[in-house]
């Protein structure tokens, strides 16, 4: 397999097969991210991506029904060259009816609506979406090259062609004292791009963020853990969208999930209980522990 070693999936997406049709990251510049550090951005050889279709095709039973496509954001691809992925996918394994993977939301800008409305009806469904955040200031100070207006006008051109989608929300990303304001501007987005889902991840900076140089030049200046917390708790509270809600990464000090309008209530309920009993040092700890944080 051509598979690159570490490939990261959402919750959702790790019981599929892996077919790797990009490496890197077509934009590659945010301040906060380092997931695809070192990879230039490039597209894997048609003949590479055939090898790997015939070692997945040799596991592949009748319940092979998705295919994770892993890379940066490969749907920035010419729709004729992911079809061509598809149709080989297909001729091997006839199952397969579905293909997901990380995207940006400007990725779907280059593609029209009947190019949408062809992803759609071949399969593509359930994208996974790094929104961050859907405050415009914040969105450039980290050079995410992406406005709320993107998120918003995409979002609703994806619903119109029948794909559903994620974004993520990475709580504490403006740093101390702003997260409020984060999270009041995000879920005012959130809420009107109607993501299906949306995954709370905390931000855990390392050192070989762009970011780290400014939390060491004091430019941007960390969060605290119960200060992250209640800008989850806010950003939750102002959504408006039918949507699930997931808080389940490592990075996330209160885990929980589930749907609005259904369990909105709740989830503030147990933000609200949880919040208080927060232990700074060991929250931190722990973040340090697993994420080698550069606080």
């Amino acid at each position: 397999m051509n598979t690159d070693t570490l490939v990261h999936r959402p919750p959702y997406d790790m019981g599929c097969p892996v077919l790797q049709v990009t490496r890197g990251c077509s934009h590659g510049k945010c301040r906060f991210c380092d997931i695809q550090e070192g990879k230039a951005f490039s597209v894997v050889p048609f003949e590479e991506i055939l090898e790997d279709i015939q070692e997945i095709a040799k596991s592949a039973t009748q319940l092979t029904r998705r295919i994770y496509l892993a890379g940066g954001n490969p749907f920035v691809l010419p729709n004729e060259h992911l079809i061509r992925i598809f149709d080989a996918v297909e001729e091997r394994i006839p199952t397969v009816n579905s293909y997901g993977g990380f995207a940006r939301i400007d990725d779907f800008a280059k593609k029209t609506d009947a190019e949408l409305a062809q992803l759609a009806a071949r399969g593509v469904t359930d994208l996974t979406i790094g929104a961050e955040s859907g405050w415009d200031e914040l969105l450039a100070y980290m050079d995410k090259a992406q406005t709320a207006r993107d998120l918003i006008e995409q979002g609703k051109r994806l619903h119109a062609a029948g794909i559903r989608f994620t974004f993520f929300y990475l709580a504490g990303l403006a740093g101390a004292g702003r997260g409020q304001q984060n999270a009041l501007e995000s879920a005012r987005v959130f809420s009107e791009a109607a993501p299906d889902r949306i995954l709370v991840v905390t931000l855990t900076p390392a050192k070989n963020w762009p970011l780290a140089a400014d939390i060491a030049s004091g430019d941007w200046v960390p969060f605290t853990e119960r200060e992250a917390a209640e800008e989850i708790r806010t950003f939750i509270a102002n959504l408006t969208c039918k949507t699930n809600v997931i808080a389940s990464h490592d990075t996330d000090v209160i885990r929980f999930d589930g749907g609005i309008p259904q369990n909105h209530q709740g989830m503030l309920d147990l933000l609200d209980n949880y919040i208080p009993k927060i232990n700074e040092d060991a929250a931190r700890r722990m973040r340090n522990l697993i994420h080698k944080a550069s606080f």
